[in-house]
């Protein structure tokens, strides 16, 4: 009962943390400074992405996005100018591959953590909505390159951690089955 249970649990971390989710790259950027954002977006469900819409912070200042090809972009723009929301369709990224969107932006002078709000739309006509966030820090004695690189580092040691914590769960799980099976008196015809 107990290895089931916990066997369940490692199970439905694990499918957690094999669902797909948007990234903005970069996390972390300076105030003030025009900055290329890269928009990741991985499809880790069985239908085709086919549109991908974002509604920007209101203290970033949009301008341009970056042509493409492949996806027809429509923009909202407020009335200083600048896109308030993104929607890119017309194009597919197949399952279980990613497709990547870039916009130029000017940080915001006022340093903070920003929500970005992006929805995900399959062939299907299924949304999944996602959040991330971007970090805003000032240039303070050029501080900002080593604070990049302390967030990738934290970054990384995050991801350590999940994996730790998923071998950890596996192996309590394995432990517990040995012992409920140690635990069982033999069958009858192994008896000596």
């Amino acid at each position: 009962m107990i290895a089931a249970l916990l066997a369940g649990l490692l199970m439905s971390y694990l499918a957690t943390a094999a669902w797909g989710h948007i990234d903005l790259d970069p996390r972390q950027s300076l105030s003030k400074r025009w900055e290329t954002y890269t928009v990741r977006i991985p499809n880790e469900t069985q239908a085709p992405t086919v549109k991908i819409h974002v509604v920007v912070p209101e203290a970033f200042e949009i301008e341009m996005v970056e042509h493409s090809e492949v996806w027809q972009i429509e923009t909202s723009r407020d009335d200083r100018g600048f896109i308030r929301e993104l929607t890119w369709s017309g194009g597919r990224i197949p399952p279980q591959t990613f497709g990547e969107v870039k916009f130029l932006a000017r940080n915001p002078e006022k340093p903070g953590l920003y929500n970005w709000q992006f929805t995900q739309y399959d062939e299907t006509g299924d949304a999944a909505p996602w959040k991330t966030q971007t970090r805003i820090i000032t240039a303070a004695g050029g501080g900002g390159e080593r604070a990049e690189e302390a967030w990738r580092a934290a970054q990384a040691a995050t991801t350590l951690s999940f994996i730790a914590i998923g071998v950890s769960l596996a192996l309590i799980v394995v432990t517990l089955l040995g012992i409920v099976r140690t635990g069982r008196p033999p069958a009858p015809d192994q008896e000596g």
